[in-house]
């Protein structure tokens, strides 16, 4: 009798701390889970740098610091290098170049939006030169680079559209270089921000809800929208 009231006061205080236990692991659940949707470029133990060192220049857009981070611009989508299996795009070399001009070996500082961290885990800044400029705004502005935006758009996202028109309008780059043969008509994604030719598979795709028409290229560029990357409107 002794030994069974004995083990019921043991077991009694467990019972009792079970529902905190419980409350905490739903607590620290909760706090995992809006963590994940406040920021969904945040990570676990990982600290972004504020800056760097430049070392490497993979493209138009990205770059790899000292520290081994690779460094995505952000609102900016550079024409490709050449990969295995895939060919440059037109300008996709001069790109890379006056990239690599302006910020290789350069000591950059690091800006972070909402999201630092991209699908492909590579940071996600703007990229400042010691002089105080914007090597992503600097790339459009040369029309090296056009504005990359999505349904979270970037704070600057105005000031990036203003320098692309201008860019397009001054024939700047590839906007001057890379010819383009034209269709009657666009069809852009409203949630991706892409546009395509009308008889792009990708395009077909689209949810007829999420569908804009454009009269030619330049009316959806002007709005940010970019070229997809398999039809090449």
């Amino acid at each position: 009798m002794k030994n069974e009231v004995f083990r019921n006061r043991r077991l009694g205080p467990m019972k009792r701390l079970r529902p905190f236990g419980a409350a905490a692991c739903c607590s620290a659940l909760l706090t995992a889970i809006s963590l994940s949707i406040i920021a969904p470029g945040w990570s676990w133990g990982r600290s972004f740098p504020a800056s760097g060192k430049v070392v490497f220049v993979c493209d138009g857009d990205t770059v790899i610091l000292e520290s081994g981070e690779r460094v995505r611009y952000l609102g900016v989508d550079a024409p490709e290098v050449a990969h295995e299996r895939t060919e440059a795009d037109c300008f996709g070399m001069e790109a890379k170049k006056a990239n690599s001009d302006m910020v290789l070996h350069q000591q950059v500082s690091l800006k972070y939006e909402r999201e630092a961290v991209d699908p492909h885990g590579r940071l996600l800044a703007y990229v400042n030169l010691p002089d105080g400029r914007c090597a992503n705004l600097e790339m459009v502005r040369a029309g090296c680079a056009l504005v990359y935006r999505s349904s979270k758009d970037f704070g600057r996202i105005e000031e990036f559209l203003l320098l692309q028109r201008e860019a397009i309008f001054k024939h700047k780059g590839m906007w001057g270089a890379c010819s383009v043969k034209p269709a009657e008509a666009y069809m852009g994604n409203k949630r991706s921000f892409v546009f395509h030719r009308p008889d792009c598979a990708k395009g077909r795709k689209t949810a007829v809800r999420e569908r804009v028409s454009f009269a030619d290229r330049w009316a959806a560029l002007e709005k940010g929208f970019r070229p997809c990357r398999f039809c090449k409107p």
